[in-house]
């Protein structure tokens, strides 16, 4: 399905999506590094570190120290919010384990994300600790197939850290759109060409928003931005502005939310789709389609005939 292939352009446009590193603006130049989460709740960005000592031990308590204190930047916010504590640490053969405190699972899944990402981010800094494993309230964390997220290192995340601008590369995907009717859901492949930096997830839904070029209707609004899109634990995480939700078009209900989910889930490495409106999920998308859920392909609504 997937052919990848390395090109090298100007990049001419704005780049979307979510993403484990500072876009646009520079890095601070520095050897080890603190995250905050950006204003827009979509982005972590480093922070310049200097520890009082070098050495394992004292950097793990000041990273503990700056976590549990909830430091962030003057327009940041914090890893972890208000309530939600690392409450006991422990180290063996390399693996940092943490234990939060059960308020970590009142956590939007965006937010979430981003904030594991900065924790073993942070961590995986230090020469000793080879992988960072999460507990909440004494148990594992668990995937939203109800398995624990086992043992983390920074390349467990996805990356774009705006390096590599001039980059490109390709591939096949699989869009779901209406059909003519708006009954049923229509798929149409495209080969579509995107900067290195930017997730095939992102560059899924960034063409549904584009519309059909053969046969078939859009199936979300013209106005529908896409406010992030996150992979991990192969769900990937879809997060919208209200204009989804609001400005419905005349389609069969479950035809929007399957099209995205369809869509992500034949062309990119994911088995279930959840969506959010501004990163709230606790929504129902017209009369029966919850959002708090993730979603996985259906294939009883694509049009078999064509």
């Amino acid at each position: 399905m997937k052919k990848w292939v390395c090109l090298f352009f100007l990049v001419q446009a704005a780049l979307t999506g979510c993403s484990f590193g500072e876009q646009g603006g520079k890095v601070p130049d520095s050897e080890y590094y603190f995250y905050h989460i950006d204003e827009t709740k979509t982005e972590l960005v480093p922070v310049a570190y200097t520890p009082s000592k070098e050495t394992t031990e004292a950097m793990l308590q000041d990273f503990m120290k700056l976590l549990n204190g909830k430091e962030h930047g003057e327009d940041d916010i914090s890893l972890l919010p208000e309530g939600v504590e690392i409450v006991t640490h422990s180290v063996h053969d390399g693996v940092l384990n943490l234990d939060f405190s059960k308020e970590y699972l009142q956590m939007d899944a965006a937010r979430e994300v981003l904030a594991r990402a900065g924790v073993v981010k942070t961590f995986s800094q230090l020469s000793d600790i080879g992988y960072v494993k999460f507990q909440v309230d004494g148990k594992p964390f668990l995937d939203s197939n109800k398995k624990p997220i086992g043992i983390m290192n920074e390349e467990s995340f996805l990356e774009s850290s705006g390096k590599d601008l001039n980059s490109y590369q390709t591939a096949d995907v699989v869009l779901y759109f209406a059909s003519e009717d708006g009954e049923r859901l229509i798929s149409e492949e495209r080969k579509v060409y995107f900067p290195s930096n930017v997730t095939l997830e992102t560059v899924v839904v960034e063409q549904l928003l584009k519309g059909p070029k053969e046969a078939g209707n859009p199936t979300m609004p013209s106005t529908t931005k896409i406010v992030s899109v996150t992979t991990m634990d192969k769900v990937c995480y879809v997060n919208l502005n209200r204009s989804f939700l609001e400005e419905p078009l005349p389609l069969r209900e479950e035809l929007p939310v399957y099209s995205i989910v369809n869509s992500l889930i034949d062309t990119c490495r994911v088995e279930k789709v959840q969506l959010s409106i501004d990163g709230v999920t606790d929504i129902t998308y017209g009369e029966q389609m919850d959002l708090d859920q993730s979603y996985k392909k259906n294939e009883e609504l694509i049009d078999q005939t064509r």
